[in-house]
């Protein structure tokens, strides 16, 4: 007899408690992260060998460079690598995600980086331009076993790819997809990784080529192409904006490119237009790209949790908590430990304010590329939206009970939290301590009380629960064949 979907998933959920609740319990306690981030993205280097036109921070048309010349030369140690993933693995990270200001594969040890992700048996994602990489390279990937490829085009035609990539020619643009078209089948006769997701970055120059974009990825046999808009600076690449005509055009190209596709957004070949629908939110108001805030419309439904599923380490060491978060970083590699830093003073503000629906604190103009923004910077393109729509969704579907045994938890957790002593109190106990004077006995057997006591109705709530899924599995379930 075989078990039934219900009971299968309820007992998936008591053998992965760790996996399914601890973040939602550092949700519900608001300020503490009970695990590490899901998800990590390391900006290896700042180096880069291209001057992409939209690019935040090596476009041609930026009036001011955002990097000098020695902070592009900056780029990540491979030992404090190595540190950083030892430990985020055993604080729960899943994935890791090489990206950034910089080309990952000028980082000068680049292949020990990726040879040492897989072995932690952590799912690896690289972002690249695709053109430093030769067969060989290409081979060794493959053989790593690197699980996604994201490959930055942002044209279909080589005439577009020059535009849009200054300093390049056709020649650059013929051997990434001939590279591609290597990758892609090399990578079947070994029956193994990298999938390849085409990545296109839409604006004013290239909005027309969507079409010609889907056949590029389709002549690769990629699996998968996602459309983006650019994130303009001000003075600088907000030239690159769609007028309203413009997005009006886009707007009847991309829906014929999804009546193209069928309910999973697949097209006929096979290949996968990611994350369409959220493309497809962010062109739907004019006025909102006219004014390259893609996101306005979605930003103040969900409350921001990336503060407890994500961190971004920069090339000079700096933690940050958000993707568009550079101007407030929680800290650095540096001075502390990333486990320090993850529960830090910084973290926990940065939780406080940002969970939170409405983001009219004058806080959220911190986040993004525009300094002088009047709102929230979340509202120009927030790059953690999927992971915010998947915590959002995640939480909602949790029963009632789970809701008050997991808030009922984090109540508790977080009182004992405060209990603790601060910084100026440990240290008058370890002078204390020192002077071999009497340590304060009635206040400490007031704390154990306490957490005996908070000990006590957490293990009560936790077998309560147990007690009532068994219970009503078994009514409900128990005598169902199939």
């Amino acid at each position: 007899m075989r078990e039934s979907p219900t009971k299968l998933k309820y007992k998936f959920a008591f053998k992965n408690l760790k996996d399914k609740y601890l973040d939602i319990l550092g949700i519900y306690d608001g300020e503490y992260g009970y695990k590490g981030p899901f998800h990590v993205q390391i900006d290896l280097t700042n180096n880069c060998n291209n001057s992409c036109i939209a690019c935040w921070c090596n476009s041609p048309l930026l009036q001011e460079k955002r990097l000098s010349e020695a902070e592009k030369q900056k780029h990540l140690p491979l030992e404090l690598v190595k540190e950083f993933l030892d430990e985020t693995e055993r604080m729960g990270t899943k994935e890791v995600y090489y990206s950034g200001s910089g080309e990952p594969f000028m980082h000068p040890h680049i292949m020990e980086v990726i040879e040492y992700t897989k072995k932690k048996r952590l799912t690896c994602h690289v972002n690249t331009n695709f053109t430093l990489l030769d067969k060989t390279k290409i081979g060794d990937l493959i053989d790593l076993g690197v699980d996604f490829l994201t490959v930055s085009v942002w044209a279909g035609t080589p005439e577009t790819f020059c535009h849009v990539h200054p300093g390049s020619n056709e020649d650059v643009f013929f051997k990434l997809k001939n590279n591609l078209i290597y990758l892609n089948r090399k990578k079947k006769e070994k029956m193994n990784n990298p999938l390849i997701k085409i990545y296109d970055v839409i604006f004013n120059m290239n909005y027309f080529e969507l079409e010609e974009m889907v056949s590029f990825a389709e002549s690769t046999s990629s699996e998968f192409i996602e459309f983006t808009l650019a994130d303009t600076i001000p003075n600088g690449t907000d030239i690159l904006r769609l007028n309203e005509k413009q997005t009006q055009e886009l707007i009847e190209i991309s829906k014929k490119i999804r009546r193209g596709a069928n309910k999973d957004n697949k097209m006929p070949s096979g290949l996968e237009l990611f994350q369409f629908h959220q493309f497809l939110r962010r062109i739907s108001v004019a006025k909102d790209v006219e004014e390259a805030k893609y996101d306005r419309n979605i930003i103040n439904s969900m409350p921001c949790n990336a503060g407890w599923l994500f961190a971004r380490i920069m090339p000079d060491g700096e933690v940050h908590s958000c993707l568009k978060a550079h101007r407030i970083p929680t800290g650095s590699l540096y001075l502390n430990r990333f486990s320090e830093i993850w529960n830090s003073e910084k973290q926990s503000y940065f939780r406080k304010k940002t969970l939170a629906y409405e983001k009219n604190d004058p806080f959220f103009r911190l986040i993004g590329n525009d300094p002088s923004t009047k709102e929230a910077g979340c509202y120009k393109t927030c790059d953690d939206i999927g992971r915010n729509t998947w915590m959002f969704n995640r939480i909602g579907k949790l029963s009632l009970l789970e809701r008050l045994v997991l808030k009922f938890i984090a109540t508790a957790l977080k009182s004992t939290r405060k209990l603790k002593p601060k910084e100026e109190r440990l240290s008058r106990l370890k002078a204390s301590i020192n002077s071999q004077k009497e340590l304060p006995k009635k206040r400490n057997l007031f704390r154990w009380l306490i957490l005996i006591l908070l000990s006590f109705y957490t293990f009560f709530y936790i077998v309560y629960f147990w007690f009532f899924m068994v219970f009503r599995n078994r009514l409900i379930l128990g005598g169902r064949k199939e």
